[in-house]
């Protein structure tokens, strides 16, 4: 496979992929709430703002690129639109992923402190996935792909330590 066939086989790796998961990591270590599905309605409720606010900023600094000069308003506004939904729906897909730890918590699937830590050891994981896959859309070596793998779950840790120094 060739390099630029990797890249497009790994496209789906976005900067708002690993912010959503970070977002989600360092809601569930700052908000403190008896009841668990309190915690998870202000993380999703958070998320979704992020997300609205992350299309939104995308459709207005595209709506001016100087390769739509001849477009009519509506054809720069959807294709704008277009843009940011394609641009971000990695935010909400991977922030959904640990997160979905808490819905288990809140069926009584797991107990309160299960749930916590499972969505914050879930988002080390999934943090991890995306830098093994983001190194993969340039690079073969299996070294390359561990280390970019290595560091981003290391933003998780980073938040797991945080969750233990403020609670």
């Amino acid at each position: 496979m060739h390099i630029r066939d990797r890249s497009l086989a790994f496209r789906r790796v976005s900067e708002p992929a690993i912010y959503g998961v970070i977002l989600v990591a360092g809601l569930v270590v700052i908000v403190e709430a008896e009841a668990l599905w309190l915690v998870l309605v202000k993380v999703l409720a958070t998320l979704m703002v992020f997300w609205i606010a992350h299309i939104y900023a995308a459709v207005v600094s595209r709506l001016g690129d100087a390769d739509e000069e001849s477009a009519t308003a509506f054809e720069r506004l959807a294709t704008a639109v277009r843009h940011a939904f394609t641009q971000s729906w990695g935010m909400l897909l991977a922030g959904i992923i640990p997160a979905a730890v808490l819905v288990l918590g809140v069926l009584k699937v797991l107990n309160h402190q299960q749930a916590i830590w499972g969505a914050l050891w879930l988002a080390v994981g999934v943090l991890a996935v995306l830098g093994w896959v983001g190194v993969a859309a340039w690079s073969a070596a299996a070294s390359r792909r561990l280390l970019g793998a290595t560091l981003t779950a290391l933003l998780g840790v980073a938040l797991i330590a945080l969750k233990v120094f403020v609670h």
